[in-house]
C-alpha cells in the first residue's frame, strides 16, 4: 500500500511540474457581453522579475500587420498572496509585466475583430477569415490568435485550453489531442506556432466526414439560414481531394484534415470572401447563396488552401518556420507558397478531369492578362516577397496568385519538356519536401539552388532571370514547348456592330447603349449615342430572347459595302423616346487581340510528349 500512494503522489508532483510549465487557459463561451468573451489564464512559472505578455502583429499567411492586440481589453494581472503586479502597455500587442515571479492569473477580455467598429487611426480592418466571430448562442470562430497571448521568448511551452461551452456546441478543428464533454471541452496544443495554426468554429454541428487515403477530413459547415449544408459541401469537393490525393502520388501528407466553413449572410466589414490556410485546416468565410452558384468557387479556393499542405507546411524558409509574431520578417518565395499552391489547385483539377485542358489555360491567360494590367511585370518577384509589408510594396501582394501561378506553370512545362515527360512540378514539390519537412527549414538564398540540382541548369537560369531577376516571363518559348502559338498582338480586320457598351433595360425590356467610349469605326460612321435602346436590325426586331439569333444572322449575311440600317429608340431631352434610323455602310475595321494563342496546326513528336505529360493526356 505504501509503494502504491507514493507513486501516486509522484504522478501528482509531476502533473503539478508540467502545470508550471504550461500555458492553462480558460474561455467561457456560454458568457457573453457585447460580442465579447472574458479570458483567464494561469502563466507558466517564471524565474526573471520582468517578462513581456504579447498578443500577434502579424501571423502567418495573412501577410498584413493587424496588431491582434487591439482587440484585447480590460487586461489584468494578480499576483501570488495578494502580491501587487505592476502593468505597463508599451504598444498595441505588448504588456510589460513585473516582479514576473510573483504573477498568479491574467484576466482580459476579447472583442470579435468581425463587427468591431473602430476609429480611423485604429487599423486596418481584419480579412475575416483571419479574424475571430463571437455570437452569443450561435457561432463563435476562433482564429486563436485572436484569443490568447504568450509571454515573449516562450512560444515552446504546451497550450491547454478549457472551454465551458453552451450546450449541444461542438468544436470544429483539425487538432487532434481534444477531449469533448457535455459543458467543457480540454484542447491541448504543443507550442504557440501549433496554436495560431489550429483554428476552432463553434456551433451546433453540422459536419460530414470522408475518407481520402490514408487521411480522416472533416467537413464542417455554419450557415445561418440553412442554405448549404456540410454534405453538400463533402460532395462537392471528394471529387476534388480525389484528384489532389493523386496529384500528390496517392497518399497525403497528413493524418486529418478539416475545412471549417463559415457562410454569412450580411455583408463583410473587409468587402471580401475567402479563406485563411493553415497546416491542418483551413477556414473560410463565403456568401450565403444558393449552393449550386458557389460550387465551382468552392472547389478552386478549398484547391488551394488544400495544398497549402505542401508548402509551407512541408517546405519553408526560416522566416516561417521561425516566424515572430511581433516583428515578423518576410520570405523571398511568395511565389512558392503562394504561387505554385495556386498553380496547382488549377493543374490537379484539370489533371483529375474535373475541368477542361481549356478551361486551365484559359484561366492562366486571363492571370496574365491581370498580372500585366494591374501589376509591375518587371519588379523583381523575390524582391516584393521580401518587402510585401512595406506600404509601397504591398499593392503588389496579389499578383502571387496571378503571376505567382504563371511562374508555377512555366516552371512545369519547362521542366516536362527537359526531362523527356518524366519529370514536373509535382516531382520536384515531393523532392524539396524529402529534403527539408515540417521540422526543417530552407535558407532563402539557398532555394534555386536546391531546385537546381533536382533539375537543370536551365531551370536555375529560368529562375535567377524570371523571378529574382526583372525580365517578364518568356510565354511564348513556355507555350512553344507545347505547340501553342502565343501573340503578344494580333491585327485582323472583320465586320463589327461598331463596339457600344449594352446592357439591359429592365423596364423598356430592351437593350441599351451605356457606353461609347470604345465605339470603333463603323459604330461612329453609325452615330450610336449612350441611351440608345436597340429596336430594329436591318428591319428585323431585336428582343433580349432573339439578340444572339439576329446578331448572329447580321455577322453571317454581311458583305462589304452592304447598307446596315439600325432603329433605335433615343430618349429627348425630356425622357421621352423617340425611333431614330442609323445608316452606314458596313465596312471591315481593325481588331487588335493581345496575348492570343492558338494551337500549332502541325506540331513535333516533341511538343506532343510535352504536352501529353503537361495535363496527363
Amino acid at each position: 500500500m505504501k509503494s502504491f500512494f507514493s507513486f501516486i503522489l509522484f504522478c501528482s508532483l509531476i502533473f503539478q511540474l508540467k502545470a508550471g510549465k504550461d500555458y492553462r487557459y480558460s474561455i467561457n463561451l456560454t458568457r457573453v457581453t457585447n460580442d465579447r468573451v472574458s479570458i483567464k489564464l494561469s502563466p507558466p512559472e517564471l524565474t526573471q522579475n520582468e517578462v513581456e505578455f504579447c498578443f500577434p502583429a502579424m501571423v502567418p499567411g495573412t501577410y498584413e500587420i493587424y496588431n491582434f492586440g487591439r482587440f484585447i481589453s480590460n487586461l489584468k494581472v494578480s499576483g501570488k498572496n495578494g502580491k501587487t503586479i505592476t502593468v505597463t502597455k508599451t504598444d498595441a500587442n505588448t504588456y510589460k509585466m513585473s516582479p514576473a515571479t510573483e504573477i498568479n492569473e491574467i484576466t482580459y477580455d476579447v472583442d470579435d475583430t468581425w463587427d468591431k467598429m473602430e476609429s480611423k487611426d485604429s487599423g486596418k480592418v481584419v480579412f475575416e477569415p483571419g479574424g475571430t466571430n463571437i455570437e452569443e448562442g450561435k457561432n463563435f470562430s476562433i482564429n486563436t490568435h485572436g484569443f490568447f497571448g504568450y509571454y515573449k521568448g516562450m512560444t515552446d511551452r504546451n497550450f491547454v485550453l478549457e472551454f465551458e461551452k453552451p450546450k449541444g456546441f461542438y468544436p470544429s478543428t483539425g487538432l487532434s489531442d481534444i477531449k469533448p464533454g457535455e459543458t467543457k471541452d480540454l484542447v491541448s496544443v504543443f507550442d504557440y506556432h501549433d496554436l495560431v495554426d489550429s483554428p476552432i468554429m463553434y456551433c451546433i454541428p453540422d459536419t460530414t466526414t470522408v475518407m481520402v487515403a490514408n487521411t480522416k477530413v472533416l467537413v464542417s459547415c455554419y450557415s445561418p439560414n440553412k442554405k448549404i449544408n456540410s454534405k453538400y459541401i463533402a460532395k462537392t469537393l471528394k471529387q476534388l481531394l480525389y484528384a489532389q490525393r493523386d496529384y500528390l502520388g496517392g497518399e497525403l501528407p497528413v493524418n486529418k484534415y478539416a475545412f471549417l466553413f463559415y457562410f454569412i449572410d450580411r455583408t463583410t466589414r473587409s468587402g471580401a470572401h475567402g479563406a485563411l490556410e493553415h497546416s491542418y485546416s483551413s477556414f473560410y468565410v463565403m456568401p450565403e447563396m444558393d449552393s449550386t452558384y458557389l460550387q465551382q468557387e468552392l472547389r478552386d479556393v478549398a484547391a488551394h488552401e488544400f495544398f497549402h499542405i505542401v508548402t509551407p507546411l512541408n517546405i519553408h524558409s526560416k522566416e516561417i518556420g521561425d516566424f515572430d509574431f511581433n516583428k515578423p520578417k518576410m520570405s523571398e518565395h511568395l511565389w512558392l507558397y503562394e504561387g505554385m499552391t495556386e498553380y496547382a489547385a488549377h493543374h490537379a483539377q484539370a489533371k483529375g478531369g474535373i475541368i477542361g485542358i481549356d478551361d486551365l489555360i484559359n484561366t492562366m491567360m486571363q492571370k496574365y492578362e491581370t498580372s500585366l494590367t494591374e501589376f509591375n511585370d518587371t519588379m523583381s518577384f523575390t524582391w516584393m516577397s521580401k518587402h510585401v509589408l512595406e506600404e509601397k510594396i504591398h499593392p503588389q501582394y496579389n499578383n502571387v496568385y496571378e503571376k505567382g501561378a504563371l511562374i508555377g506553370m512555366c516552371l512545369d512545362i519547362l521542366l516536362r519538356d527537359y526531362s523527356n515527360g518524366k519529370y514536373g512540378t509535382q516531382n520536384l514539390m515531393k523532392d524539396l519536401s524529402t529534403k527539408y519537412g515540417k521540422n526543417k527549414s530552407f535558407n532563402d538564398e539557398d532555394l534555386f539552388n536546391d531546385i537546381e540540382k533536382f533539375t537543370f541548369p536551365e531551370i536555375g537560369q529560368f529562375l535567377r532571370k524570371h523571378v529574382s531577376g526583372k525580365t517578364p516571363l518568356p510565354m511564348k518559348e513556355v507555350f512553344e514547348k507545347i505547340g501553342v502559338d502565343f501573340v503578344s498582338e494580333h491585327i485582323t480586320f472583320e465586320f463589327s456592330f461598331g463596339s457600344p457598351d449594352l446592357d439591359y433595360n429592365t423596364e423598356t425590356k430592351r437593350l441599351m447603349v451605356t457606353d461609347i467610349k470604345d465605339l470603333d469605326e463603323f459604330g461612329k460612321a453609325l452615330g450610336f449615342q449612350a441611351g440608345d435602346e436597340l429596336y430594329k436590325i436591318n428591319g428585323t426586331e431585336i428582343t433580349l430572347e432573339n439578340a444572339k439569333e439576329v446578331i448572329g444572322k447580321y455577322y453571317e449575311t454581311l458583305k462589304e459595302d452592304d447598307k446596315v440600317v439600325i432603329d433605335v429608340y433615343r430618349p429627348d431631352k425630356k425622357g421621352k423616346f423617340k425611333v431614330k434610323t442609323l445608316k452606314a455602310k458596313a465596312r471591315k475595321v481593325k481588331i487588335t487581340e493581345h496575348n492570343k494563342i492558338s494551337l500549332k496546326e502541325s506540331i513535333s513528336e516533341k511538343q506532343k510528349q510535352t504536352l501529353r505529360a503537361w495535363v496527363g493526356l
